[in-house]
């Protein structure tokens, strides 16, 4: 698969800890979470390979990138202060998916992941919320936008557009 061919995912941070003693920046995955994570970007991995996976600085979303470099055979995540969330992070998040362009991972978290999912789409409606765990796989198009191909999160399947409920 060349690069152009990949998919770039946008993927939600997995189910983590309610609070933290330190702060919401410091939440880790619960155990469960890390364990429904880890099935779940092994899946993954056999759909797409990546080139790359780009993180927020959060723990929950640092957490959630080593889990999917692991699965995905890749050495290292980068972290990148365009995904932590807040005021205009989803047009942060879109400017940094068109730079990296396909093969790469951004993972993140909502609002401002399924805002910027919402954008790149330019009007498509997302099929489904944009749970934790879940990843979404957008090719880019011509005119800069994006098409969703496949979206997926634990416990569930893998959904294409079109796919009956």
């Amino acid at each position: 698969m060349s690069p152009r061919e990949l998919p770039l995912l946008l993927v939600r941070h997995a189910v983590a800890e309610d609070s933290h003693v330190l702060g919401d920046e410091a939440r880790a995955l619960t155990s469960e979470g890390r364990a429904a994570f880890r099935h779940h970007a092994r899946r993954l991995a056999r759909l797409t390979p990546l080139t790359g996976i780009v993180t927020s600085p959060l723990v929950r979303a640092v957490q959630t990138a080593e889990l999917m470099a692991e699965a995905f055979g890749l050495s290292s995540v980068e972290v990148h202060p365009a995904l932590v969330p807040g005021r205009g992070a989803h047009k942060r998040i879109l400017k940094l998916a068109r730079q990296l362009g396909p093969g790469h991972a951004l993972v993140g978290h909502n609002p401002s992941l399924e805002r910027a999912a919402l954008l790149a789409l330019q009007g498509e409606e997302l099929p489904d919320k944009l749970r934790k765990g879940t990843a979404l796989a957008l090719k880019p198009l011509a005119d800069g936008g994006f098409t969703l191909t496949w979206w997926g999160s634990p416990g569930r399947p893998i959904r294409r557009p079109g796919d009956r409920c």
